[in-house]
C-alpha cells in the first residue's frame, strides 16, 4: 500500500485538473450551522466517482462491482475550517500515485468566495478481484487513463 502524510501535501489548485462545485444544503449542517464531519465523506466519494467518469470510464450501475472493484482502505481527513449553510465550495480531486494494487486520491474542499480550505483528505483505494475479494493488480487501461489525464502524478507500471 502507498503511505503518504497528508499534512505535507501541497495544496495547489493548479495541480488538480478535476474540480466540482456545490452549495452546502440545510440537511448537511448540524445545530451549529456547520457541515457535519460525515458529510465531507459523501462529498469526497461523489468527487471520486465523478473523477473516474472524467477519465473516460463509463459509469454503469455495476461498474464498481463487476469491473473496477475499488474499495477504500484508508481515508485521512484534516478539518481546517468550518463550512456553513449555503456556502459554495469546490472539491478538487486527483490521483497522485498508483502502486501495484492500490492508488491514492488527494482531495481538498475550498470556499468559492474566499478560497478558505475547509478540509484536506487523502484516500487509499485498493482494487479487489470481484470473485475472491483479494487485491488485484491495477490494469494498464486504468493506469493509462490516469496518466493521460493527470498533470503531476506517479503512475507506476505504465
Amino acid at each position: 500500500m502507498i503511505n503518504n502524510d497528508s499534512r505535507n501535501r501541497e495544496i495547489t489548485p493548479s495541480l488538480y485538473r478535476h474540480a466540482i462545485s456545490g452549495r452546502v444544503k440545510t440537511f448537511e449542517v448540524d445545530r451549529q450551522n456547520i457541515v457535519h464531519n460525515v458529510i465531507y465523506m459523501y462529498w469526497l466519494e461523489y468527487a471520486r466517482v465523478e473523477y473516474v467518469r472524467s477519465i473516460g470510464i463509463i459509469i454503469e450501475p455495476t461498474i464498481f462491482i463487476d469491473h473496477h472493484t475499488f474499495v477504500v482502505a484508508k481515508t485521512e481527513v484534516q478539518y481546517l475550517a468550518p463550512a456553513l449553510f449555503d456556502q459554495e465550495y469546490t472539491i478538487f480531486t486527483r490521483i497522485s500515485s498508483i502502486g501495484n494494487t492500490s492508488f491514492v486520491f488527494d482531495q481538498f474542499v475550498q470556499s468559492v468566495k474566499d478560497s478558505t480550505i475547509y478540509i484536506t483528505a487523502q484516500s487509499v483505494l485498493v482494487q479487489l478481484n470481484p470473485q475472491t475479494k483479494e487485491p488485484l493488480h491495477i490494469s494498464k487501461e486504468f493506469r493509462d487513463r490516469v496518466a493521460n489525464y493527470e498533470i503531476h502524478s506517479q503512475v507506476n507500471g505504465v
